[in-house]
C-alpha cells in the first residue's frame, strides 16, 4: 500500500511540473507572439510616417523625429527606462561621427573651391565636351570613368560631378534628372573600381578576393549600365532646354584668375585616391591647397577666409552668383542633423532587439523566393534604418551570412545590393553628401536610374537562375557575371549539412 501510494505521489509530482513546464512555454511562446507583432506593427507604422511625409511635403527632419519617438517608445514598451534608450541612440550616433565631421569638411572644400576659381575653371573647360541634348548622359558617363579612376563616390562628386551639374544647369537640363545622372555615375565606381573602399570593405566581410570580385561586377553591370545610358540619353533630350553651349570662360574671367594652377585641389584629391589617402586627409589637404590658392592667386583676404569657411563664398556679381555661390559649414547643418536623427536608429535597434526576428524571416525568404531576393530585402531595410552605406553592408553582411551558399556569392549579392541601395534612400549619407556636393535637389535620387536598375537585373538573373540551376555554368551566364559559386544547389548542401 506504502508503495502504491509513493507512486501515485510521484505520478502527481511530474504531471503538475509537466503542467507548469508547459504553462511556461506557452507563456514564452505568447511573449515572443507578441512582440513580433509588435516589432511589425512598429516597422510597418515608421514606413507609413516617411512615406506619408513624402506625399504630402512633410521636412524629412519631422518625419525622422516621428519615427526616433516611435522606437523609443517601442523602447519603453520593452521595459527600458528613457536614460537606457538614451545612451542606445547615442550610441548610434557615435557610428556616425566621422561622417559629420566629413561633412563639415565638405562644406568648406566645396566654398574654397568655389572661391578658389577650381569650380569656375573646370566648368569652362567642361563646357566644350558636352551639348545641351546630351548633358544628362555625358555627365553620367563622365561621373562613370572618374568614379571608377579614384574609387570613391565623394571623389567624383567634388571633380566631375560639381562642374557637370553647374554646366547642366546654365544649359537648361532638369536638376532633378541631371543629378540623378551623376548620383548614378558616382556609384558606379564606388561600387567596383578596385580602388573602392566598398569593395574592400565586401571581400574582407566575404573572406573572398576582390579582384575577382571586381571582374564578375563589372560583368553584371553590363545591362544596366547600357540601359542606363539609354534612359539618360531620352531623358537628357526631354528635358534640356538650351540651344547652344553657353561661354563660361569669359564670364568667370571677370571674377577670377583662371590659371591651371587653380587644379591643384583637384588634382590632390586625384593622386591621394589613386594613393589610398583617407578620405577625410585628402580633403583636408585639397582645402588647404584651395585656401592658399585663394589667398595668393585670387587675391582674397585673409581676414575673409573665416567667414568664407563658415558662410560659404559669395559674389556680388549677379550674372555668375547662380554658378559659384555656395558651400560653407551652415551649408551641411541641415543635412546633419537629418544624419544624427536617422543614426540613432541602429542604436535603439541593437539595444532593444527591434531587429533580431528579421534574420529568421531574411532566411525563410530566401528559401521560398531566391537568396538574391532575401539579401536585397535584408539591404533596403538596413539602409533605411543606418543611413550609412559602410554600415548597411556590414548588417547586411552579418543578417545574411547563412543566405548563400559560397562567400563569393554573396560578396556579388551584397555589391548588387547593399553597395548602391544607399543611393536611392534620401536620408543616406552618400545620397544627401553627394548631392550637397554638386549642388542637386534631393528629389534627383528618384532619377539615380543605374542604382535601381542594378538589383532589379540581378533579380532577373536570381530569378532565372532558381528555375535553372544549369544556367550559373553556361557562357552566357559567365558573361554576365555569374559562376559555379553561384548555383542554387550550394544553399541546399550548406543547409542539409
Amino acid at each position: 500500500m506504502h508503495f502504491v501510494t509513493h507512486i501515485n505521489i510521484n505520478s502527481w509530482t511530474h504531471y503538475i511540473a509537466a503542467r507548469i513546464l508547459s504553462n511556461a512555454e506557452k507563456k514564452r511562446a505568447l511573449g515572443r507572439c507578441n512582440s513580433f507583432m509588435v516589432e511589425t506593427i512598429v516597422l510597418i507604422a515608421f514606413a507609413s510616417i516617411l512615406i506619408s511625409g513624402i506625399i504630402i511635403g512633410t521636412p524629412l527632419l519631422t518625419s525622422l523625429f516621428i519615427g526616433l519617438a516611435l522606437f523609443v517608445g517601442y523602447g519603453l514598451w520593452r521595459g527600458y527606462s528613457a536614460g537606457e534608450l538614451a545612451r542606445m541612440a547615442l550610441s548610434g550616433v557615435k557610428t556616425v561621427s566621422h561622417v559629420l565631421i566629413l561633412f563639415a569638411i565638405i562644406g568648406m572644400l566645396t566654398a574654397t573651391w568655389r572661391a578658389a576659381g577650381t569650380i569656375p575653371f573646370i566648368t569652362s573647360w567642361s563646357a566644350v565636351l558636352v551639348k545641351p541634348s546630351t548633358i544628362v548622359v555625358t555627365s553620367f558617363l563622365i561621373c562613370c570613368g572618374m568614379s571608377f579612376l579614384c574609387g570613391s563616390s565623394f571623389g567624383a562628386a567634388a571633380t566631375a560631378g560639381v562642374a557637370c551639374f553647374t554646366i547642366g544647369e546654365i544649359m537648361g537640363a532638369n536638376p532633378s534628372i541631371l543629378g540623378g545622372a551623376i548620383l548614378s555615375g558616382c556609384f558606379f565606381g564606388d561600387r567596383c573600381s578596385p580602388m573602392s573602399s566598398s569593395a574592400a570593405l565586401v571581400g574582407n566581410l566575404t573572406r573572398t578576393n576582390v579582384q575577382e570580385n571586381i571582374g564578375r561586377m563589372m560583368r553584371t553591370a553590363t545591362i544596366p549600365l547600357v540601359l542606363s545610358c539609354i534612359a539618360f540619353t531620352i531623358l537628357g533630350m526631354n528635358g534640356s532646354s538650351a540651344s547652344v553651349t553657353p561661354d563660361f570662360n569669359q564670364a568667370f574671367s571677370s571674377i577670377f584668375t583662371l590659371s591651371p594652377v587653380v587644379l591643384i585641389p583637384i588634382a590632390i584629391v586625384l593622386v591621394f585616391s589613386f594613393a589610398h589617402v583617407n578620405v577625410k586627409k585628402t580633403m583636408v589637404v585639397s582645402l588647404l591647397s584651395a585656401l592658399v590658392i585663394c589667398v595668393f592667386i585670387q587675391h582674397m583676404s585673409i581676414l575673409e577666409i573665416p567667414s568664407l569657411l563658415l558662410f560659404g563664398f559669395k559674389t556680388t556679381n549677379q550674372s555668375i552668383a547662380p554658378m559659384v555661390n555656395g558651400g560653407g559649414i551652415l551649408s551641411m547643418f541641415h543635412l546633419a542633423c537629418i544624419v544624427s536623427v536617422a543614426s540613432t536608429y541602429s542604436g535603439i535597434f541593437n539595444g532593444t532587439g527591434l531587429l533580431d526576428n528579421l534574420r529568421c524571416m531574411v532566411k525563410k525568404i530566401a528559401e521560398r523566393t531566391t537568396p538574391f531576393i532575401g539579401v536585397l530585402l535584408t539591404s533596403i531595410i538596413t539602409a533605411i534604418i543606418a543611413c550609412d552605406q559602410v554600415v548597411c553592408i556590414m548588417l547586411t553582411a552579418q543578417l545574411c551570412d547563412g543566405c548563400e551558399g559560397s562567400g563569393s556569392a554573396l560578396a556579388l549579392d551584397i555589391e548588387n545590393s547593399s553597395a548602391v541601395i544607399p543611393a536611392l534612400v534620401p536620408w543616406s549619407t552618400s545620397a544627401i553628401g553627394i548631392l550637397a556636393f554638386v549642388g542637386a535637389p534631393s528629389t534627383s535620387i528618384l532619377f539615380a536610374l543605374y542604382a535601381a536598375f542594378i538589383p532589379a537585373w540581378t533579380v532577373v538573373l536570381s530569378v532565372y537562375e532558381r528555375y535553372h540551376p544549369e544556367f550559373v555554368e553556361s557562357k552566357s551566364a559567365q558573361l554576365m557575371g555569374l559562376n559555379r559559386y553561384d548555383d542554387i544547389r550550394l544553399v541546399n548542401e550548406s543547409m542539409a549539412a
